[in-house]
């Protein structure tokens, strides 16, 4: 296998690769003036498996990903397979009002026209690691949360897992199932994109070291409310994780509230000190 790695994603690729025998595929890729893509395929593709790692978190990420994907197809690569760590669009899987597109459908539509399989990380509308398949596109969905559950293990004398919301409490129960601890969840009332809002709740927090997790950062308005309430409940320590740190208004505000912040290389960050690279390997082998 050949694999090839789009812009942002080299060092995760690099991982990636030490742990199979697939070779480094050699990309040009650069911009024009005008923020145009130039993208050139050096390696002798045809006839081989190929592979492409490639995080969408930016419509042009997207645009450089679909570019690579098709140049390798018409150089001849036998077999395509699109790695993308962070999938974008992936909230709008559903209309939830009339007449909204199904991002979700649009985008792993493209992909799959010029690719021959997608394996992603968390896919946020999928619940569960493994096969799926979503109008009529089968997804290969990896779990990479017992990694962010492994970096915290140990590390925290009095742990406590906090849902920020409803929706995470599968996972904050299956967290506290690998760490040996308690959890609960919070009640929240979203007020726009940015701002949410707590609703008031009893939980004995104190001298707990509180770890809140999430699939996505993306505001943090979230967390931050999530981690203002550990705090008026007297927590130890604050400590957060998420797989794909978009961090879309900075870390300011997170690090103003919590002790440790972490996330995955599905999205290179500064932060990123919990790997992919094993987990995409295990299924590339």
């Amino acid at each position: 296998m050949i694999l090839f790695s789009g812009l942002g994603s080299e060092k995760l690729a690099m991982g990636v690769a030490s742990g199979t025998n697939a070779e480094h595929g050699d990309i040009r890729i650069k911009r024009f003036p005008d923020g145009e893509f130039y993208i050139r395929i050096l390696s002798d593709v045809k006839g081989k498996e190929c592979a492409v790692i490639k995080s969408t978190d930016s419509n042009d990420a997207m645009v450089e990903l679909f570019i690579i994907l098709d140049a390798i197809r018409d150089m001849g690569a036998s077999r395509i397979s699109a790695i993308v760590p962070y999938l974008a669009y992936a909230r709008q899987d559903k209309r939830f009002n009339e007449g909204e597109a199904l991002s979700a459908k649009t985008i792993l539509g493209l992909i799959k026209k010029f690719s021959d399989t997608i394996m992603t990380v968390n896919c946020h509308f999928l619940h569960s690691s493994g096969e799926s398949e979503f109008q009529g596109i089968e997804i290969r969905n990896l779990d990479a949360f017992p990694l962010l559950t492994n970096y915290f293990m140990g590390k925290l004398k009095n742990p406590f897992i906090l849902a920020p919301d409803k929706g995470s409490i599968g996972l904050a129960k299956k967290t506290s199932e690998i760490i040996g601890c308690e959890f609960d969840f919070i009640n929240k009332i979203r007020i726009s994109g940015d701002d949410v809002m707590m609703e008031t709740k009893e939980m004995d927090l104190k001298n707990r070291d509180v770890i809140i997790l999430d699939d996505i950062i993306s505001t943090g308005g979230t967390i931050v409310q999530a981690a203002n309430f550990a705090r008026s409940n007297k927590a130890k320590s604050i400590n957060v994780g998420c797989v794909h740190g978009i961090f879309s208004r900075g870390l300011d505000k997170l690090n103003s509230v919590a002790d440790e912040i972490v996330c995955t290389d599905t999205i290179q960050r500064e932060i990123s000190r919990v790997s992919v690279a094993d987990l995409i390997a295990g299924e590339l082998q």
